[in-house]
């Protein structure tokens, strides 16, 4: 068994290049053996068996989480001077489920995105008309959630460190928005940061592409997303206008935000187990919207999650509009005490101890 590998040498070539399924594996034998996922040996074993080429190029090194929507593990390349590491992610169709042909719309989107603050799809290996597995950049620190759990030991991140989180996931929604391009699934498993701090979208297989829309057209959606992050429109399943789009990933990182802020969900959400989407449902038309009084923010910061977290959408922010709020604009101050600080862990320590002055300046200034 043969298997062509694309490992790019220049980022930018590689994305840009279409996946080519004539140059990639197509393997006829769907019946899998019985896995333990979270095992990497027998990950490295299923590997072996079927795709052995795989470890000329890559080797996994260890499990990291599984989703709804794949397994993912951490990986190094093995040859060349700069070896690297990656996040893999196996999409391998569950035994109890009925098989379905994939269109690979998450790698098709995937590579049609190119931010700084989106994490950059580098390879795609399909299995067979239902299975794949793609690599991509790493997060070094994992996602928000493993963030908050392994690193802090926390559940909640200070005000300064949520606003230069942020101002980040903004950019790279607006820049997808501007392409007809729609996250649907943010949440604080689908946001991981990376070696330089950065916070960097993962996840695109919710996302939906409405290149063949015109702004003024009606669309009702599918229920996409996670359940106590989903719009109160998405859940209502109400038909909308396209334009209006990208204010469900609005307001999906409101809840983000609000989470990190509070550890807890907005609406009075965490009081329901799990993702129970009638209760979800019920709750979220009937509450309104509360700020704990245990955990202190900033006015302008209850002002913007008001404005991200408005259950109406036609008087929710869009991107661009949260781009300009002025709780947004002091990243710039964040990100020049970066630049200046120079080594990482103590502009970690500044972040988590909201010990940056002239943020808290102005912060209070706009109080």
């Amino acid at each position: 068994m043969s298997m062509q590998v694309a490992i790019r040498n220049n980022d930018r070539n590689f994305v840009n290049q279409k996946v080519k399924y004539n140059d990639i594996i197509n393997n006829n034998n769907d019946k899998y053996e019985v896995l333990n996922l979270e095992k990497i040996e027998d990950m490295n074993n299923f590997i072996g068996k079927n795709y052995p080429t795989f470890f000329n190029n890559f080797e996994l090194i260890d499990y990291i989480d599984r989703g709804s929507s794949g397994i993912i593990y951490k990986g190094k390349t093995k040859n060349g001077e700069n070896k690297r590491i990656f996040s893999f992610k196996f999409v391998i169709a569950d035994k109890n489920k009925p098989k379905i042909k994939s269109k690979y719309n998450e790698i098709i989107y995937h590579k049609k995105l190119h931010h700084k603050y989106i994490s950059q799809i580098l390879a795609f290996y399909k299995l067979n008309d239902i299975d794949y597995f793609s690599v991509s950049e790493f997060g070094k620190y994992g996602n928000l959630d493993n963030f908050l759990r392994k690193f802090l030991k926390k559940n909640i991140l200070s005000e300064t460190f949520i606003n230069y989180l942020a101002k980040q996931i903004l950019e790279a929604l607006n820049y997808m928005h501007k392409r007809k391009l729609y996250h649907m699934d943010i949440k604080k498993g689908n946001i991981v940061i990376d070696q330089e701090l950065n916070a960097k979208l993962i996840d695109f297989s919710s996302t939906v592409y409405l290149e063949n829309y015109e702004p003024d057209d009606l669309y009702t959606y599918p229920m996409l997303g996670t359940g106590k992050y989903m719009s109160l429109e998405m859940m209502n399943k109400t038909q909308i206008q396209v334009k209006y789009t990208g204010k469900m990933d609005v307001f999906s990182l409101g809840v983000t935000l609000y989470n990190l802020a509070f550890g807890i969900y907005p609406y009075g959400l965490s009081k329901i187990n799990g993702n129970d989407y009638d209760k979800i449902r019920e709750q979220l038309n009937k509450a309104t919207l509360e700020f704990p009084k245990e955990v202190e923010i900033s006015k302008p910061f209850k002002e913007f999650l008001r404005k991200v977290l408005e259950k109406d959408y036609l008087k929710r922010y869009d991107t661009r509009e949260a781009l300009n709020d002025k709780w947004i604009k002091g990243w710039d101050i964040i990100n020049e005490e970066k630049e200046n600080t120079g080594i990482q862990e103590n502009f970690i320590i500044k972040l988590i101890s909201d010990n940056i002055p002239k943020f808290n300046e102005y912060i209070k200034w706009k109080n």
